[in-house]
């Protein structure tokens, strides 16, 4: 459905549930990877087939996406697309949550976004342009109960994303957005098995697989969608219409 051949692409957070689809899909579709990720990404990377590297990164740290970029350019030349996947949830509410906990959170999906939107500019400029999409949530759409920090950090990453796609525009930089449903991971269940959030009164009454969603973030950062900047794809069967009884 789509041809990477030749894009350099750097994919954060790789080696969970969607960012290892996300990453196969790309590697599938021509693309140099670069899938990075705080443990596992050279394992990840050995496993993909075709061009890849993979590298440590701490998404909060600068010095860290700094090495990123080089160890992408010595290898790949200049980066072509980023793809802002890496995230962190933690549960509470408004009034219980850890000060510690709400700030790892927002480090971590939002100015671990920014920073490499700042890191990977440069080097998309020097190419003549490029494409950045963000993975949201459909917690940055409607509210999340229980999740104060998740659902923070995601309605702050909307304004990060428009901020970022009319300040690169004239760069031929594109910034767009994945807003995905729930998705049929480990983490779409407690530790007793049980569904943390029923699907069956949604639209599409079932989880997405990670591949469906990988779909979506490819079509974003792909020429296909080259007339789109500051856009949201919402992914999500129906979940933010509301349950159907």
């Amino acid at each position: 459905m789509f041809d990477f051949t030749g894009k350099t692409v750097l994919v954060t957070g790789a080696t969970g549930a969607l960012g290892t689809a996300l990453s196969a899909r790309l590697a599938q579709a021509g693309a140099n990877t670069v899938v990075t990720a705080l443990a596992g990404a050279d394992h990840l990377a050995a496993g993909l087939g075709g061009p890849s590297l993979g590298v440590r990164l701490d998404v909060t740290n600068e010095s860290d996406w700094s090495e990123a970029i080089d160890r992408t350019e010595a290898r790949f030349g200049s980066l072509d697309i980023l793809i802002n996947n890496a995230a962190y949830l933690s549960v509470g509410t408004t009034e219980s949550i850890p000060l510690d906990e709400f700030r790892r959170v927002l480090d971590t999906n939002l100015t671990g976004a920014l920073l490499g939107i700042r890191a990977a500019a440069p080097s998309m400029r020097k190419a003549g342009g490029g494409a950045i999409v963000n993975v949201n949530s459909i917690a940055g759409l409607a509210a999340a109960p229980g999740l104060v920090a998740y659902s923070s950090s995601k309605w702050a990453l909307r304004g990060l994303l428009r901020a970022a796609a009319k300040e690169l525009a004239r760069d031929n930089i594109r910034v767009n957005a994945v807003h995905p449903g729930i998705i049929e991971t480990p983490l779409a269940y407690g530790p007793d098995g049980t569904e943390l959030v029923p699907v069956d009164d949604l639209a599409v009454p079932r989880r997405a697989a990670p591949e469906e969603i990988a779909d979506f973030i490819l079509f974003a950062a792909s020429d296909q969608a080259r007339f789109a900047t500051g856009s949201e794809i919402v992914a999500d069967g129906g979940f933010t219409l509301g349950p159907l009884t």
